[in-house]
């Protein structure tokens, strides 16, 4: 476009942005039909997930599993450091039974309560946005 071309769209744009529409009070009567900003469903329903979440995290012992977690990164931190040197002599690495079916398990119940810690968390980011 040339200098021509920008002159006439800014001249344009600033002619549509000085006009104003006559809507009659429909903004404002349209406003004051739209429900409240708290919305008491959404917060008791949050409630409910967030209590879900607890009492599975409560039931499965989820201490315990988070706390194997951390021990087991640790192992594998203080192994990754000690080994670094051999990094690229893959015949020292050994993976048998690093992953039992407990663990899978655990893993994907672990899963699944920060899926639903997500949801409610997007849910709660939604509705104060109010998408």
């Amino acid at each position: 476009m040339n200098e021509n071309d920008n002159i006439l769209l800014e001249q344009f744009f600033k002619e549509a942005a000085a006009q104003q529409l006559e809507d009659d009070g429909f903004t404002q009567r349209v406003m004051q039909q739209l429900p409240g900003r708290t919305n008491w469903l959404s917060h008791l329903w949050t409630l409910f997930c967030v209590i879900v979440a607890l009492g599975i995290f409560v039931l499965s012992q989820g201490w315990t599993t988070l706390a194997s977690y951390a021990a087991l990164f640790l192992t594998h931190v203080e192994v990754f450091v000690r080994t670094l040197p051999t990094l690229f002599d893959l015949t020292a690495i050994d993976l048998s039974g690093l992953m039992t079916q407990t663990s899978v398990w655990e893993i994907l119940l672990s899963l699944a309560v920060l899926m639903v810690l997500s949801i409610i968390a997007l849910t709660r980011w939604a509705i104060r946005w109010e998408w």
